[in-house]
Order: structure tokens, then C-alpha cells, then sequence
């Protein structure tokens, strides 16, 4: 995880040492949270739909748990990639660092778009371009760090491959429900993408939690 640091034969400084093992010890808690969020945003689109309620920019009453869920989301995946990337082996792979990068992103995006929906900068709104920037670098940073997990020495042999296709299956996905299906409500199919990465991020956080797997790059950190 740094390699500006450890070809020197040095240590890295203690503080980026506690946030890398702080990343490690969250991120099956963050990929469990960001999972249930993504499926809570779900449920909610779908309950306001059969309402006849349409989502806006300019945030009500009505949709604002809708959208603060969907940022929460982006924002504890985000945070969940950056604890895979700190646990991964191949430490000077482009593709490790990428995906970190892309993490970082969508974190700060998120973040960025949960202080609009306070209202503390001018009235309460969402910034979809933000948004659609924090989901896109979700779902790129899960392919790159599967790419990574892979090609590295990643202790959950699955772990890779189900990170590729999730992040390429939930771009497809929401590509395609942007399509007419005929008399099936566009209320039931747009936010449905999310609904099954959040069931399948719900899975990982899962066995994240459960299988205390340990790496080099946490091991170094201890």
C-alpha cells in the first residue's frame, strides 16, 4: 500500500498506519452498510413511485431519506474499497492504485453531495452529476481491485472474480434500465440495479466479517 515508503526499508508515519488498519477492520461492516442502503434506496424509489412522486434535484421532505440513503451508500462502499485496497498483497500494481484513487472519489463525492442535501450550501439539493461521478467510481474501483486481488496473493480465492463481475454487471445493469419494458413501471426497474449490487455488497461485507483473513499489507501494519 506504499510504495513510496517501503522500498526505502522504512516505516510508514503512524498515522497512515492507523488509518490503513482502522480501513481493514471497517470494510465488512462498510460493504454490509452500503449494501442495505442501496437496497433501502430501492424500496423507497418504489414506494414513492406508486405514488406518482418522480425524483427532483431540488429535494423534498418526501425524498430526502431517499437521497441521503443513496449517498450513505456510495459513501461506506467507497469507504469499504479503500480497506480491500489496503489489504491487498500486490502493492505496486497500477491497477491496486487505481482503484484506490477511484475510492477516494467516490467517498469524496458522496460526502460532497450529503453537505448539499443539509442545505448548509444555498438550499437543500442533489447533485446528480455527483452522484452519477460517486457510482461510476464505485463500480471501476471494484473492477480494479478485483483485477488486483487476482493477480496478487488475495486470501479469499473468489474474491477477485466476483469484484470484476460486480462492478461490470451493475454498470450493465443500469445501462439497461433506462430501457421501456413494456407495461412494467419505470418506478419498479430504475433503481433496481442497485437493489441487486446492494444484495450482493451485503454478501461480501458478510464474508468479510466472517473469515478474518490476514495479508501482508495488514500484517505490516500491525
Amino acid at each position: 500500500m506504499y510504495p513510496w515508503i517501503i522500498p526505502l526499508g522504512l516505516e510508514p508515519p503512524e498515522p497512515i498506519r492507523y488509518a490503513a488498519r482502522m480501513a481493514i477492520r471497517w470494510e465488512g461492516l462498510a460493504a454490509m452498510g452500503g449494501g442495505a442502503l442501496w437496497v433501502v434506496t430501492y424500496v423507497g424509489s418504489v414506494l414513492l413511485g406508486r405514488q406518482g412522486e418522480r425524483p427532483h434535484t431540488d429535494v423534498s421532505a418526501a425524498w430526502l431519506p431517499f437521497f441521503a440513503a443513496f449517498c450513505g451508500a456510495i459513501l461506506l462502499l467507497g469507504t469499504s474499497l479503500l480497506g480491500l485496497h489496503a489489504r491487498q498483497r500486490s502493492h505496486a500494481r497500477w491497477t491496486a492504485r487505481a482503484g484506490l484513487l477511484l475510492a477516494a472519489l467516490a467517498v469524496a463525492t458522496a460526502g460532497a453531495n450529503l453537505v448539499l442535501l443539509t442545505g448548509a450550501v444555498g438550499p437543500a439539493r442533489f447533485g446528480p452529476d455527483l452522484g452519477g461521478t460517486g457510482v461510476m467510481a464505485v463500480c471501476a474501483s471494484t473492477v480494479l481491485l478485483g483485477l488486483a486481488a487476482r493477480k496478487g496473493q488475495e486470501p479469499l480465492p473468489w474474491a477477485g472474480r466476483t469484484l470484476i463481475a460486480l462492478g461490470v454487471s451493475t454498470v450493465v445493469l443500469i445501462a439497461a434500465s433506462t430501457l421501456s419494458f413494456g407495461s412494467v413501471p419505470a418506478y419498479v426497474v430504475d433503481e433496481l440495479p442497485f437493489a441487486l449490487a446492494g444484495a450482493v455488497w451485503l454478501a461480501l461485507g458478510l464474508a468479510m466479517r466472517t473469515r478474518s483473513l490476514p495479508s501482508v499489507g495488514a500484517q505490516t501494519l500491525q
